[in-house]
């Protein structure tokens, strides 16, 4: 068991080699340099939220095998293959740059339609493998290790994409960055392919298709939790967060709007990464005590707050200590401080209370169609936003007072939909009883 964990977290740090591009601003800052429209950022965005509809046919596949293993293995492999399409651009159009943003929204959608196949597969697979009662604490240390793993990467990124940005092949950082992110991307799958999986129940044969789409819905708790989900993973979206991060359109509004380099804008995503790591180990054991629905309710609250500090954002350079440092970038450092302790909370806390709202049979395709749920809120959220950015000039607004830009709406539009849609949700969800522990399987029990 203990192995098994120890496993799961390596390979998990290897993994944020991969995640840290299209999460980070790799992904975001390709898009850019490619020329494509807010339009297509939006849909870009969208397609990793939408694919997670294909967890639920996936869910069926997996639930009749004797082994979540293979299948998950092998789907996420190619998903990880895929991630060096944007190192081989130049070679497929050399002569077709207008063809680059189509190439990159195909293929790494396509990415995310395979990685998504697993999904369910290695949440269920991870519910069944990690103890109940030490669940929040092995999360948080997981997410510790995580966190420092992704400031590792994002340097290491942000220093090439800003090494080669000076040189004649200004493209050739992207091209090192993706084929490094799909190669230990790999590796992370190869070495959790060594991890324990506990048999799982299957699901009786005897049930038709509905009434396993319905019976996850007929606990109360699972279906808020579903809701409320959607609507936070929607808001975060609209701002280009995802999984307690900054990326998409908050990492090109720093480059638009401020004149951030790569490094810098990078030391915002490492700022956040540190954020989640500091808190992360603390987050753990308040889980534990005082309940996941507690500590989500709380945090939802606490982000839009802290999303603010984008309206503070100002251009023009600070001298502090005789250094002179960009303004809008510093302090977007200091406030991404506690962004990314309180969005990867929110995350963690989704995480775990999915697990307890989900039964024991049937444990797949309830994940999927809850992280499925979710990733069609995010979609609308990312789509929504590209849309509004696309709609509305580039740079301040001239019919509002001060300098405000589009993303700044997308802040207002964030705090609006987790104060009045999703904190009504989360305190419904305080008052549901968590079901009964599943009774623990021998590989658990360990």
């Amino acid at each position: 068991m203990n192995r098994a964990l120890r496993l799961n977290i390596v390979s998990g740090a290897l993994g944020m080699f991969w995640l840290c591009a299209p999460l980070g601003a790799p992904l975001p800052l390709l898009m850019q340099a490619v020329n494509a429209s807010s339009t297509q950022l939006g849909i870009l965005s969208a397609a990793w939220q939408i694919a997670m509809l294909a967890q639920i046919p996936a869910a069926f596949i997996a639930e009749s095998m004797k082994r979540r293993k293979p299948f998950w293995a092998i789907v996420t492999t190619l998903h990880r293959i895929l991630w060096a399409s944007p190192a081989l651009l130049p070679w497929l159009f050399p002569d077709n740059r207008e063809l680059w943003p189509v190439f990159l929204i195909a293929a790494l959608g396509l990415s995310n339609l395979l990685a998504n196949s697993g999904t369910a597969s290695w949440l269920s697979w991870m519910a069944d493998l990690v103890p109940p009662e030490s669940a929040g604490r092995f999360w948080a240390l997981r997410q510790l290790v995580l966190s420092l793993s992704m400031i590792v990467c994002t340097a290491l990124y942000g220093w090439l994409l800003d090494h080669y940005a000076a040189t004649d092949s200004p493209f050739l950082g992207f091209q090192w960055v993706f084929a490094l992110c799909s190669l230990l991307g790999i590796a992370d799958i190869a070495v959790h392919c060594f991890v324990h999986e506990p048999e799982h129940r299957r699901t009786q044969e005897r049930k038709t298709c509905r009434e396993r789409f319905a019976s996850p819905f007929r606990n109360r708790g699972f279906t808020v939790l579903t809701a409320a989900m959607a609507g936070w993973v929607g808001a975060q979206s609209a701002l280009g967060y995802t999984m307690g991060v900054p990326g998409f359109f908050s990492m090109v509004h720093l480059r638009e709007a401020f004149g951030a380099s790569y490094s810098q804008a990078s030391m915002v995503f490492i700022a956040a990464c540190v954020g989640a790591a500091l808190f992360t180990p603390w987050l753990g054991s308040w889980m534990d005590r005082a309940g996941s629905q507690n500590v989500l309710t709380r945090l939802v609250f606490l982000g839009p707050i802290s999303m603010a500090a984008w309206w503070i954002a100002k251009p023009g350079t600070w001298n502090l200590v005789g250094f002179a440092l960009p303004a809008a970038t510093t302090w977007m450092v200091f406030a991404a401080l506690f962004q990314g302790a309180i969005y990867t909370g929110t995350l963690l806390c989704q995480l775990r209370l999915s697990q307890i709202y989900t039964p024991k049979e049937g444990r797949t395709l309830a994940m999927a169609l809850h992280w499925s749920i979710s990733g069609v809120g995010g979609a609308l959220g990312a789509m929504g936003a590209g849309f509004l950015k696309d709609a509305l000039p580039t740079g301040p607004l001239s019919w509002l007072p001060g300098q405000w830009h589009a993303f700044d709406l997308l802040v207002l539009l964030h705090a609006l939909v987790a104060w009045v849609l999703v904190l009504p949700l989360m305190r419904i969800l305080q008052n549901e009883p968590a079901p009964e522990p599943a009774e623990q399987s021998p590989a658990t029990a360990m």
